[in-house]
Order: C-alpha cells, then structure tokens, then sequence
C-alpha cells in the first residue's frame, strides 16, 4: 500500500513539472525559414544612411532558472533583462523597443530597475526619428505606451497592424494618433537597412527586425520569440509554465520560427541574432554583438554613477 502512494505521489508530482518546465518537444512542427536574400534586397530599397553603431540600455534584471525560459534548461539561474536599443543614424536614430516603467517591470518581477537607464532611453525615443518594437508586450512597449510625451512619440512609432490593434487596447490613440501604420503579412522595408520580417507566435504582433549597419554587419532582432540563445541553438521553446503568464502565445508557431533561426544561423552566420533578453549573451565578447551600454546591469540605486557610466564608456 505505501509503495503505491508513493508512486501514485510520484506520478501526481512529475508528470505536471515535465509537462509545464521540461517538455521541449519540437515534433513534426515545420521550421518557418527566413528568406534572408530577400531580406537583403528589401535592405536596400529605400535609399539613404543606415545605421552606424548599436548601443543598448539594460533597464530592469532579475534572475530566473534556466528552465523557465529554455524547456528542460535545468534549475540554474541566468539573469535576463529588460533591453532597450539605439540604432545610432546620422540624420536621425532609430529606437528598437523602449523596455518599461519602473512600476511595469514590477509587475513582472523584475526585482532590479536602473531609473538612469531609463531616463535615457525616455531621451533616446524624444530625440529618435522613428520607434520600433519586436513585439507588443508591455515589458518591451510599456514606457511608450505610459509616456507623459505620448502624443509627440506616436508619430514616430512605427507598427505592423496586429501590434497597433493589441496596443490600442493598452491606451487608445496607438491606432489612430499617427503612428505609422505597415502590414502584418509580408516583410516589409521601413528605412534605410531596416526591414521588418512577421513572425507571430509568442504574440499575435510579433516581428523580427533585421538591421543592416553601413559597415555591412548584420543584425536580427528577435524579441521574445528566442529570450536566450539556447532557444535558438537548442531549438527549445520556453517552458508551458513561463507561457502561461503572459498567455495567447503559439507554441508551435515559436517552434518553427526557431527552427528557421537555427538553420539561418547555419545558412548565413554572418547574421547576427538578437535575443530578447540574454544578459552573458549580450555581454561576452566573443560570439556576442559588440554593442555598447552605458549601464551596469544589476544596479538598484539609479544615483550611483561615475564618470565611466555617465560618458557611457562601459562596454
């Protein structure tokens, strides 16, 4: 009778934890590919300067397991973070998503907020050509969408129609207080070497935005559809858990985007793919962008600074 409740305890206990943070079954779902010699082309249809530089301004940082954003990734945690990033312009930059408020990233647990980041990102979007988001979750659109300075950012936000409809519900005027409006169906050029690539899945209104800088270096940004590289390079979607919280999202959808990012990383290495929030990624000097941040990641005191940070030297 014991060994029956204890294997009946067993069962009641494992079956829920591998169903909910280790199943990373992929299946026969088929890979989305990405078609990156069309990409390139549309790169270059609107004529002008692209970008020169990328910086970043990690905003809020907390720790996870492993597990929780990569199925079956084990219970070691990595620290994630809330990115915001400046593709720097001559003749005007472009922001690709601003990250959230203090109070927003709170409401997703995000236990480290930097307030100088984000008052320079909230700098970064008023002195910005254009606005872009990879995707419409508050954690990526949320200072936008709580801006005192609303109505002279939207036009200057740019958003395919799926995220301009889910976004109106978050504070109206998205849809129809300028923001410039693209289709949700087809890539599409939307200035000198940015083009926007459809890939909903982790939300309805998810996107990837490839960068193409005047050096000739390339860039996909990703969102949440790959949070961490071992998304991509395991071809493991995050667990059942972690998509329940903000739900809607399309597990097999995200599947096959990764499985297209995985063979455009074999296919074209020289694209460099973008993570949603991957902090040893982001900062390794080998294998990762090379982009520039300012910011510490992990400070809770936005006071503390030095002549470093302030003259954004930190790499």
């Amino acid at each position: 009778m014991f060994s029956r409740i204890f294997i009946a305890i067993i069962v009641i206990v494992a079956v829920p934890y591998y169903w909910l943070l280790l199943d990373a079954r992929t299946g026969s779902v088929p890979a989305r590919p990405i078609d990156i010699a069309a990409i390139r082309k549309l790169a270059d249809q609107i004529p002008g300067q692209r970008p020169v530089s990328i910086e970043y301004a990690p905003l809020a940082v907390r720790r996870m397991p492993g597990t929780l954003l990569v199925a079956g990734g084990g219970l070691q945690t990595h620290t994630v973070a809330k990115d915001a990033y400046r593709l720097v312009t001559p003749g005007g930059d472009t922001v690709i998503d601003v990250g959230p408020t203090r109070a927003q990233a709170a409401d997703v647990n995000f236990d480290q907020f930097d307030d100088r980041a984000r008052s320079a990102v909230d700098r970064w979007m008023r002195d910005a050509k254009r606005i872009l988001f990879t995707h419409e979750h508050p954690d990526f659109v949320g200072a936008f969408i709580a801006s005192d300075a609303f109505d002279s950012l939207a036009p200057k936000v740019i958003v395919s129609r799926r995220q301009a409809d889910v976004m109106e519900h978050m504070r109206s005027g998205v849809a129809s207080g300028g923001t410039q409006i693209v289709s949700s169906d087809q890539a599409e050029a939307i200035a000198p070497g940015i083009v926007f690539i459809p890939a909903p899945g982790h939300s309805v209104g998810s996107q990837f935005i490839y960068v193409k800088l005047a050096s000739g270096r390339e860039y996909l940004f990703v969102g949440d559809t790959a949070t961490m590289q071992r998304n991509v390079s395991w071809i493991r979607p995050r667990s059942r858990l972690a998509s329940s919280w903000q739900g809607g999202e399309d597990r097999d959808a995200v599947i096959g985007h990764l499985k297209g990012l995985a063979q455009l990383a074999t296919a074209a290495p020289g694209v460099t793919i973008v993570y949603g929030g991957d902090v040893s990624w982001l900062q390794t000097r080998r294998g990762g962008p090379g982009f520039t941040s300012a910011f510490r990641y992990g400070s809770q005191d936005s006071s503390e600074s030095n002549e470093e940070t302030e003259q954004s030297s930190l790499k």
